[in-house]
């Protein structure tokens, strides 16, 4: 899931059910500046959004699983940032240009 996706979540009125613990997890994730600065600003927003979930997962009740599953979309865009975008090679014989 990339930032625009979180966006899409965290904006409008929360959803009927959202606990409130959600909801302060998405803001995190909406106000976090995941997209600008320096790759190492950008790697300490995505460490300090996570540690800031997670701890908010670590008081919330019955939805804390799907809370702490928020930072899995962080640790994806995180560990793009680092390592860069992959390819499958093309399957044998098979030319992609």
């Amino acid at each position: 899931m990339d930032h625009e996706q979180f966006r899409e979540l965290a904006g409008g009125a929360a959803p009927a059910g959202q606990s409130p613990e959600m909801t302060e997890a998405l803001a995190i994730i909406d106000e976090s500046s995941l997209e600008t600065g320096t790759r190492d600003d950008r790697l300490a927003a995505y460490a300090s959004a996570r540690e800031r979930i997670w701890d908010i997962a670590d008081r919330a009740g019955a939805d804390s699983g799907a809370i702490r599953g928020l930072t899995r979309g962080l640790e994806t865009s995180e560990q793009y940032l680092v390592n860069g975008l992959w390819e499958d090679p093309p399957p044998a014989g098979q030319d992609r240009g």
